[in-house]
């Protein structure tokens, strides 16, 4: 298969970006050949796949709009717009080089990874492996707009609810209808994208991550410890519901259970969340790092026996993954897409109630650790070969019937 591809890949960046990184390389490992058209400063996929035959690169660089950004930089509402402009141009100018270019390669489709297409080539079909609906952060500022006012202030809230309409306008969201197919990380998603934008269920597929298995496993970096403790990671902005992790570990810890727990992550686009780890009743047993290297995450969830992710709306939480693939049981939220993916160690809150998760957090804590059926289960999971080999039969199923309607 001849795949024209673009979008965001990186081994060091987060985590749809090394997820398409992985992607990418088992796309070729399986015979694809991948032509990737990027701006060089911004994406270059070239240092992942290490000059693999298969694989060609077009530099796509719009240094006119580029200039015209970097200098209103720091020019309220025109810079805005000057941003605009240059996203514009660029995804104008990508779509046009694999325009020019499929006159002589001939590609069987385009593939956007980890955005919604921008555009279109006549002929071929056009896939979209997004980070899950648009407006997800949107929608939760909408309905956490009054915990919002309180922690940021009512200046700073109204700010973001404005942004949060305008996001959800047909100014902020992507063109639906470019992508003939678009896969995202759960059915979760999938549920978003048919019903908030009326998505047809036949143009939707879910698969997960893939997850770099090598560097998150059990094993060595384990440091024993007497008492066991839970983590957090991630962003802390509203969707990610910080509030009702602090809740749930405050009344697990009130009830006299033996554990500590550890934030890692740093403030979002909304101020003033850190007041709520301020403000938590027992300071003495919760520790918060602001960042970790990407290098040291696989070391920092083997020192937790629980990773908690009560997020609303989660499209494929990698940390998640990785936690799995540590040998380290989860507890993800109501309306996380990881439930799609859970092992029997792990758990998915039915409510947003507190007292559910702090029970769930009892429950774990007290189970018999079973770290190989985790890390199994992330094997025959997330292992990039397979997804990969998932994806692949998407795409064949895609380019099939779109050569049955060209003849």
């Amino acid at each position: 298969m001849n795949i024209a591809a673009t979008g965001f890949v990186s081994e060091e960046a987060g985590s749809v970006a090394s997820a398409n990184a992985l992607l990418l390389r088992a796309l070729l490992a399986r015979g694809c050949r991948m032509h990737f058209f990027s701006k060089a400063s911004f994406v270059d996929p070239r240092s992942v796949v290490g000059g693999h035959s298969l694989f060609h690169f077009t530099d796509v660089t719009n240094a006119c709009t580029d200039a015209i950004r970097e200098h209103t930089q720091g020019v309220p509402l025109l810079s805005t717009g000057t941003r605009m402009l240059d996203v514009l141009r660029y995804n104008r100018m990508v779509v046009e080089a694999i325009r020019r270019e499929n006159k002589s390669r001939r590609f069987d489709l385009c593939l956007w990874l980890g955005d919604y297409a921008r555009g279109r080539i006549s002929g071929i079909p056009t896939v979209s492996f997004a980070q899950g609906p648009p407006g997800t952060d949107a929608r939760s500022v909408l309905r956490r707009f009054a915990e919002i006012r309180r922690l940021a202030g009512r200046g700073a809230a109204w700010k973001w609810k404005l942004l949060a309409h305008l996001r959800l306008s047909r100014f902020g969201l992507p063109r639906f209808d470019i992508s003939d197919l678009i896969v995202v990380g759960s059915s979760q998603s999938r549920q978003t994208l048919h019903r908030e934008f009326r998505v047809p269920e036949g143009r939707t597929a879910s698969l997960p991550y893939p997850i770099a298995l090598e560097a998150f496993r059990p094993g060595p970096g384990e440091v024993a410890h007497k008492r066991k403790r839970c983590l957090w990671l991630g962003r802390i902005v509203p969707r990610k519901r910080l509030d009702l992790f602090l809740d749930g570990i405050a009344l697990a810890m009130s009830r006299d259970a033996n554990f500590d727990a550890t934030i890692v992550g740093r403030e979002g686009f909304v101020p003033g969340y850190r007041k709520l780890i301020e403000a938590f009743p027992f300071p003495g047993r919760l520790e918060w790092i602001p960042s970790v290297p990407r290098s040291g995450v696989p070391d920092l969830i083997r020192r937790h026996d629980v990773l908690i992710q009560p997020s609303e709306e989660e499209d494929f939480g990698s940390s998640v993954a990785e936690a799995q693939a540590c040998g380290c049981p989860v507890i993800v939220g109501r309306t996380n897409g990881n439930g799609d993916y859970l092992c029997p160690s792990d758990i998915h809150l039915q409510t947003d109630d507190p007292q559910e998760l702090a029970g769930a957090i009892g429950r774990l804590l007290q189970a018999a650790p079973m770290p190989e059926v985790s890390r199994a289960f992330a094997e025959a999971t997330y292992d990039e070969g397979t997804v990969a080999g998932q994806f692949l039969g998407l795409l064949n199923r895609l380019v099939s019937a779109n050569c049955e309607v060209e003849t």
